[in-house]
């Protein structure tokens, strides 16, 4: 498997299981706990899981690429916007612990995306193919 789609599969499990899931299936009244909005209707909550769950999608599709040895130039670019974009809007707000640790794993996950770009043959070859 390539370090690329590693990297896709990590954010993939946690973004589905802390953001993803929670914004498609959670009662609203504890999702305007947890990030402090109140959304007169859960429907911003739900729309804004789905698009979640869409991007996710996206990074599957950059799974099989990197499978192939092809660097997936679009899945990534997408991925360091929405990562780092994210990651700059929960960082730079400072409120709350929840913030932080969601921000500094999309920062981790922007910054992998920006080395997968500087060295994409890197990226895309197998974990333990580097010293070959």
């Amino acid at each position: 498997m390539s370090l690329l789609s590693v990297l896709f599969l990590v954010k993939i499990l946690i973004t589905s299981l802390t953001v993803a899931f929670p914004f498609i299936a959670l009662p609203s009244h504890k999702l305007e706990r947890v990030t402090n909005i109140r959304a007169s209707n859960a429907q911003f909550f739900r729309l804004y899981g789905v698009a979640v769950l869409a991007l996710l999608v996206g990074y599957g599709f950059g799974i099989q690429q990197a499978e192939t040895g092809i660097f997936p130039w679009g899945v990534t670019v997408m991925g360091l916007v929405s990562n780092g974009g994210a990651a700059f809007i929960l960082l730079s707000s400072k409120s709350g612990k929840h913030n932080l640790m969601l921000g500094s794993f999309f920062a981790a996950i922007a910054t992998a995306l920006m080395l997968a770009m500087l060295f994409p043959e890197v990226a895309v070859s197998g974990i333990g193919a580097q010293g070959a």
